[in-house]
């Protein structure tokens, strides 16, 4: 071997690898270990862009079956004896050895009744006698696999019995020339990436086949797609990396005027790629689970997938651009109901999520101070007793709620009539004013004990010589509490705030399992159009849209696209800007 240093020759190790994916490494840099990597990432990538197989769709059921079928075992063999085939007698007597070194492993007390040359015979052995699926498998397989080989005999002797369904296709009419019926077979140029992107584009067409799993799902060929653009997006940042480590490791040789040894190659992968490579699964799964989701979600908000109409596979979904966009936000599309509904539910969110949060957390925050006061008699007793509804689960807690402030049969109406407070009942749940108020005194009793939990622990932290220096310079009860307890609790809580407040933007399960969104807007017709109840905030108003009849999925992904773009940026903007961010203190 030739070790050499060509300088002129090095330097076209970048241009070789960008021609083929460690090409280059090899070849110039004697990088053999990251050389044959980067090199076997693009073969496999090129497969699935060149290989591919391509679908023979039957018109029906029955066609399938029939493509997909053999003739019958004893007909075959029946066949191949009159045609005085030389090799069907071989094909039998190694079936025959064969069955029986099965029937001899799984069977064994059945072997001496048996002729293995009855077919039917072995196979009523077999059934009789084996109840283990896997076993039963494995019997199949073996069926099948002197099934196949007769069937390969048949067909050049009687090549009509096979290519029939297979005139327009000619590789099928090959392999069915061969024994071997298809519904699919190998294509160039239509690999899996290469179909998924074009899926993801079209997002299918109407098939002429009655068979469902041969139609195009619009939806499936939309994942498809976004998992595509992903791996080629993988692809592209490695053949990035690729040119990038050619062109240092070519300077990196004329420098030292000699090639790697194989252990200085292994050390550099393992030293400077070990970073990489362990977090790579990493990587890997935040694409599949976190941002394949995200993605198909944002791009739903621009296809047309509602019920009954475009709900694959019997009906496509196709894209509509900005279509949705406008028909929720504009009120110049029909009478404009959905833009008032949006509006009505987005200002209701945001009060929602304000009052929820701070109601909560300053409650806990007071109970947290009383609770500390050396006056307070058994304060342990007290926090017990404020921990329950937050230890109780808070579905219960909400089903027991709506059950307590029914209008008509609630305990708490019948008590205040009783004692003579109201005369007529009050509609906690179902006057839309009232019902708001509602959710926000039952949110108050189930969420303050976590605020009042999480003060009492940072208020532990503070240390007592800050409140006795305090006495000592004259500061009251107020005083220590505004200049010391608050900002040292807040340094810490604040960015547990935020997120306090971006979550109950999102808090579901408080609307729907008090209210479920009830009761209609006070707009004639608007809940009716729209499915968006009086106390629906953005994400219950989401789960309606989509669980409801019809189901506007569309609709749906827009409203949680606007959430996204909204919370994600405002949360990170006031989280970075807490200053236990800033000092790396939480």
């Amino acid at each position: 071997m030739n070790n050499t240093i060509n300088p002129e020759k090095l330097r076209k190790a970048p241009f070789a690898s960008s021609c083929f994916m460690g090409l280059g490494q090899i070849l110039y840099l004697k990088q053999y270990i990251r050389g044959f990597l980067f090199a076997a990432i693009e073969i496999v990538m090129l497969c699935c862009i060149i290989l591919g197989s391509k679908k023979i769709i039957p018109q029906n059921r029955n066609a399938e079956e029939y493509m997909k079928s053999l003739p019958d075992t004893e007909e075959m063999i029946e066949f191949l004896e009159d045609a005085e085939s030389p090799k069907v007698e071989k094909i039998l007597d190694s079936r025959a050895k064969a069955m029986e070194s099965f029937i001899k492993k799984y069977v064994p007390d059945a072997v001496s009744d048996i002729d293995f040359n009855d077919i039917i015979a072995v196979s009523d052995t077999v059934s009789d006698e084996i109840d283990n699926d896997r076993i039963l498998d494995k019997y199949d397989s073996l069926y099948e696999k002197y099934d196949k080989k007769l069937a390969s005999v048949m067909a050049k002797i009687s090549p009509e019995d096979f290519d029939e369904n297979y005139d327009d296709c000619f590789l099928c009419r090959q392999a069915a020339g061969k024994g071997s019926r298809t519904t699919a077979h190998m294509a160039w140029f239509q690999g899996p990436v290469v179909t998924s992107i074009a899926g993801l584009i079209t997002l299918g067409a109407k098939q002429p086949t009655t068979v469902t799993k041969y139609m195009d799902h619009s939806i499936f060929m939309m994942i498809n797609g976004i998992f595509a653009l992903i791996i080629f997006a993988f692809f592209a940042f490695m053949y990035f990396l690729n040119v990038k480590s050619a062109r240092r490791a070519a300077e990196r040789i004329i420098k030292n005027e000699k090639y790697p040894t194989w252990t200085e190659a292994k050390n550099d992968l393992s030293q400077n790629s070990f970073a990489t490579i362990g977090i790579a699964p990493s990587v890997v799964m935040i694409a599949i689970f976190s941002l394949i989701p995200l993605l198909f979600s944002a791009l739903v908000a621009f296809t047309n997938y509602s019920s009954p109409e475009h709900i694959p596979p019997n009906n496509l979904v196709d894209w509509v651009g900005v279509e949705n966009f406008i028909t929720m936000f504009s009120t110049q599309v029909g009478s404009g109901e959905w833009a008032r509904a949006f509006m009505n539910t987005a200002a209701w969110t945001i009060v929602w999520a304000v009052f929820a949060t701070f109601t909560c957390f300053f409650a806990g925050f007071f109970y947290a101070v009383v609770l500390q006061d050396k006056r307070i008699a058994i304060p342990k007793f007290y926090r017990t007793i404020y921990i329950l509804p937050y230890a109780i689960p808070t579905m219960l807690s909400l089903f027991v709620w709506a059950n307590l402030l029914n209008g008509t049969v609630g305990p708490i109406n019948r008590t205040l009539q009783l004692l003579g407070l109201v005369k007529q009942p009050i509609p906690w749940l179902s006057s839309p004013s009232v019902a708001k108020f509602s959710l926000i005194f039952v949110n108050i009793w189930i969420g303050f004990p976590y605020s009042m939990i999480l003060t009492t622990s940072s208020m532990t932290a503070i240390s007592n010589s800050l409140y006795e220096a305090a006495v000592i310079d004259g500061a009251n009860k107020w005083q220590q509490f505004k200049g010391i307890t608050f900002p040292l609790v807040m340094f810490q809580l604040k960015p547990i705030l935020i997120m306090q407040f971006a979550g109950n933007i999102n808090n579901f399960g408080a609307v729907f399992f008090l209210t479920g969104g009830g009761p209609n807007m006070p707009q004639p017709g608007l809940t009716t159009a729209t499915n968006c109840g009086a106390t629906d905030i953005l994400i219950s108003w989401i789960y309606k849209l989509t669980m409801n009849t019809p189901s506007r999925y569309n609709l749906a992904s827009v409203l949680s696209l606007l959430v996204f773009v909204v919370l994600v940026p405002f949360a990170l903007y006031n989280f970075t800007r807490s200053k236990s961010f800033k000092e790396g203190e939480i």
